[in-house]
């Protein structure tokens, strides 16, 4: 038995399950994507160093980032081919894939089904809504018949897979009726490696190094694309122009964020900082300098997708402002955990006004940030993780030994 974990997202919680399990004896294959701009691409090269005999980077003849549509989709095609024919030289007993677009979806759950290869589908975001919307904005009522197209077709292929990982509980009637009649789908919610974002004051040598260290900090630091609202973080630092002791972080790579840049420069917004993306090993200083930590999310994130930072934000404990529907399971964690402020996507003035609320008060600051990281403490545990993905990996048909070796560090990982 051999499974290949597809993470096109390039995910470091993906990526640690799939190192805990290689760890314990159990044969698995994580497949990164190497050609998407994203913040993992600084550490990715370190994973495939540090465990070749696990990682596999699937990469394009160039990279290509999440705002100009045509070159995103012409990247998504290129990636797929690469991606099944590594697949074909791995020949896995069982195919999981993670945060996979549409297009390039299609093309690999038909590989796996020609070849009757159970494939198992981690559903990270309803992508034919949110393209729906997207396309609607874009082109009008053409646009929302392709989004509408997009999303009986994403549905098609949820009910073609054997078992189907919803990431909270809620979303299970979201599913197609086949999938909940047969039972074909289980829970298990996404998590951060906390481990891995220890906790510094907000002057360390990262937020000295970028001269952060006595400015409140507004930090963004993640990927930026089509679900983003990008005008907010030019609102936002204009609203704070005048005081001279805030900035606005953005730490990013690729078109979106060269475009942030450009438009501050041309409105002298001197108080916004556009960063490249940083190395892995300095994420969680870069988060540490936040006075406050930002997600900004335009009304197409919707109410499935959870934004992975969100719970390195948690990790970090700094409180968390975020654009977002209510009903979106990040909204929920951070209201249960009373770990920040949510307000819907678009209201930009609802945005500034918590921002400035937790600017004003450094109790309510400190108590946010204290329970985001007693959550995370408390939920995100590779040890509950390992168990429940093993069993879905059983209910897709998948010959998964019960018994682990115990878990064992693995050198060289940071």
């Amino acid at each position: 038995m051999s499974a290949v974990l597809i993470d096109y997202g390039c995910h470091s919680f993906t990526y640690r399950l799939a190192s805990r399990l290689r760890s314990q004896q159990f044969p698995i294959r994580y497949f990164a994507n190497g050609s998407l701009e994203s913040p993992n691409l600084t550490s990715l090269a370190q994973w495939e160093q540090s465990e070749p005999d696990l990682v596999r980077v699937i990469r394009c003849t160039k990279p290509y980032g999440k705002v100009s549509l045509r070159k995103r989709l012409a990247g998504e095609i290129e990636w797929a081919r690469h991606c099944t024919t590594a697949l074909a030289q791995e020949r896995p007993s069982i195919v999981i894939s993670s945060c996979i677009p549409i297009a390039a979806l299609t093309a690999i759950q038909s590989w796996t089904h020609r070849r009757r290869i159970p494939f198992v589908y981690w559903l990270q975001d309803l992508q034919g809504r949110a393209i729906h919307d997207l396309l609607g904005r874009k082109l009008g009522f053409p646009g929302r018949v392709l989004g509408s197209f997009a999303h009986v077709w994403e549905q098609h292929m949820i009910s073609r897979s054997q078992m189907v990982i919803n990431i909270a509980r809620e979303h299970a009637r979201e599913l197609p009726h086949l999938v909940r009649r047969e039972d074909r789908y289980a829970v298990l919610e996404n998590w951060a490696n906390v481990e891995e974002i220890p906790q510094y004051p907000s002057a360390n040598a990262w937020s000295q190094c970028y001269g952060l260290s006595h400015s409140q900090n507004l930090v963004y630091s993640g990927t930026l694309g089509l679900k983003h609202d990008l005008p907010l973080f030019l609102q936002l630092a204009e609203q704070l122009g005048s005081r001279k002791d805030v900035r606005v972080v953005v730490v990013s790579s690729g078109q979106a964020a060269d475009k942030l840049k450009t438009e501050a420069a041309s409105k002298r917004l001197s108080n916004l900082i556009v960063l490249p993306f940083q190395p892995y090993s300095e994420v969680p200083q870069v988060l540490a300098s936040a006075s406050v930590l930002i997600a900004p999310l335009d009304g197409s994130a919707g109410k499935f997708c959870v934004p992975s930072k969100v719970l390195s934000y948690f990790c970090a404990g700094r409180p968390t402002v975020i654009a977002i529907d209510r009903e979106n399971p990040a909204a929920a964690m951070i209201e249960e955990a009373g770990a920040g402020l949510i307000v819907p996507p678009g209201d930009s003035i609802g945005f500034i006004n918590s921002v400035l609320a937790l600017l004003d008060d450094p109790d309510l600051r400190s108590r946010m940030g204290v329970a985001a990281r007693k959550h995370a403490e408390r939920t995100f545990s590779l040890d509950n993780v390992v168990p429940k993905f093993l069993d879905i990996l059983r209910r897709a048909g998948a010959p998964v030994h019960t018994a682990l070796k115990p878990a064992v560090a693995v050198v060289g990982v940071a």
